[in-house]
Protein backbone atom coordinates (compact mmCIF):
# COMPACT_ATOMS: atom_id res chain seq x y z
CA UNK A 1 0.00 0.00 0.00
CA UNK A 2 1.07 3.26 -1.10
CA UNK A 3 1.40 6.37 2.52
CA UNK A 4 -2.11 7.98 1.26
CA UNK A 5 -3.79 4.44 0.92
CA UNK A 6 -2.95 3.27 4.26
CA UNK A 7 -3.29 6.74 6.07
CA UNK A 8 -6.87 6.47 3.60
CA UNK A 9 -7.34 2.88 5.26
CA UNK A 10 -6.89 3.95 9.05
CA UNK A 11 -9.26 7.00 8.30
CA UNK A 12 -11.52 4.08 6.70
CA UNK A 13 -11.17 2.24 9.93
CA UNK A 14 -11.14 4.85 12.64
CA UNK A 15 -14.98 5.97 11.21
CA UNK A 16 -16.32 2.60 10.84
CA UNK A 17 -15.19 2.32 14.83
CA UNK A 18 -13.31 -0.91 13.97
CA UNK A 19 -10.31 -0.86 16.58
CA UNK A 20 -8.93 -4.34 14.73
CA UNK A 21 -8.29 -2.57 11.46
CA UNK A 22 -7.40 1.10 12.93
CA UNK A 23 -4.54 -0.69 14.78
CA UNK A 24 -4.05 -3.47 12.11
CA UNK A 25 -2.81 0.39 10.05
CA UNK A 26 -0.18 0.82 12.70
CA UNK A 27 3.32 -0.47 12.99
CA UNK A 28 3.95 -3.28 15.53
CA UNK A 29 6.04 -0.27 17.63
CA UNK A 30 4.58 2.56 16.00
CA UNK A 31 4.93 5.68 17.94
CA UNK A 32 1.30 8.39 18.74
CA UNK A 33 1.92 11.48 19.99
CA UNK A 34 -0.41 14.57 20.31
CA UNK A 35 -3.60 12.55 21.44
CA UNK A 36 -3.02 11.58 25.06
CA UNK A 37 -0.63 12.74 27.66
CA UNK A 38 2.27 11.11 26.78
CA UNK A 39 3.54 8.83 23.88
CA UNK A 40 1.28 5.98 22.88
CA UNK A 41 3.74 3.12 21.44
CA UNK A 42 2.87 0.02 20.00
CA UNK A 43 -0.36 -1.48 19.10
CA UNK A 44 -1.58 -2.44 22.48
CA UNK A 45 -1.37 0.85 24.11
CA UNK A 46 -3.28 2.28 20.84
CA UNK A 47 -5.90 -0.64 21.39
CA UNK A 48 -6.21 0.53 25.07
CA UNK A 49 -6.28 4.00 24.51
CA UNK A 50 -8.97 4.26 21.14
CA UNK A 51 -10.69 1.42 22.13
CA UNK A 52 -13.54 3.67 24.46
CA UNK A 53 -13.19 6.18 21.68
CA UNK A 54 -14.25 3.81 18.72
CA UNK A 55 -16.98 2.81 21.44
CA UNK A 56 -18.40 6.45 20.90
CA UNK A 57 -20.55 6.71 17.95
CA UNK A 58 -20.54 10.64 17.63
CA UNK A 59 -17.12 10.08 16.74
CA UNK A 60 -15.39 10.69 13.56
CA UNK A 61 -13.29 12.44 11.43
CA UNK A 62 -12.65 13.89 7.90
CA UNK A 63 -9.42 14.72 5.73
CA UNK A 64 -9.79 18.03 3.47
CA UNK A 65 -6.01 18.25 2.27
CA UNK A 66 -3.22 15.80 1.92
CA UNK A 67 0.26 16.62 1.50
CA UNK A 68 2.52 13.59 0.35
CA UNK A 69 6.70 14.33 0.79
CA UNK A 70 8.62 11.65 -0.84
CA UNK A 71 7.12 8.27 -0.70
CA UNK A 72 6.45 7.88 3.27
CA UNK A 73 5.71 11.49 5.00
CA UNK A 74 2.60 12.97 4.69
CA UNK A 75 0.44 16.00 6.49
CA UNK A 76 -2.72 16.07 6.93
CA UNK A 77 -5.46 18.74 7.59
CA UNK A 78 -8.09 16.30 10.13
CA UNK A 79 -11.46 17.83 11.57
CA UNK A 80 -12.22 15.49 14.60
CA UNK A 81 -16.09 15.40 14.86
CA UNK A 82 -17.47 14.36 18.29
CA UNK A 83 -21.06 15.61 18.36
CA UNK A 84 -21.26 19.39 18.44
CA UNK A 85 -17.73 19.99 18.76
CA UNK A 86 -15.07 19.77 15.69
CA UNK A 87 -11.70 20.31 16.25
CA UNK A 88 -9.25 20.67 13.51
CA UNK A 89 -5.83 19.02 13.46
CA UNK A 90 -2.48 18.88 11.33
CA UNK A 91 -1.65 15.45 11.85
CA UNK A 92 1.65 13.80 10.64
CA UNK A 93 2.35 10.29 9.16
CA UNK A 94 5.36 8.39 8.46
CA UNK A 95 4.31 5.23 6.68
CA UNK A 96 6.89 2.36 6.03
CA UNK A 97 6.32 -0.90 4.47
CA UNK A 98 2.38 -0.44 4.53
CA UNK A 99 2.39 0.48 8.57
CA UNK A 100 2.20 4.23 9.73
CA UNK A 101 5.30 4.10 11.58
CA UNK A 102 4.80 7.75 13.69
CA UNK A 103 2.08 10.07 13.95
CA UNK A 104 1.77 13.41 15.50
CA UNK A 105 -1.48 15.12 16.10
CA UNK A 106 -1.32 19.17 16.44
CA UNK A 107 -4.87 20.07 17.84
CA UNK A 108 -5.90 23.75 16.81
Amino acid sequence: MTAVETVTAQLDAFNAHNLDDFVATYAPDAIVTGVATRPIVGREELRDFYEPRLANPELNCTIDTIVQFGERWLVAREFVHNGGTVTETIATFDVIDGLIARASMLKA
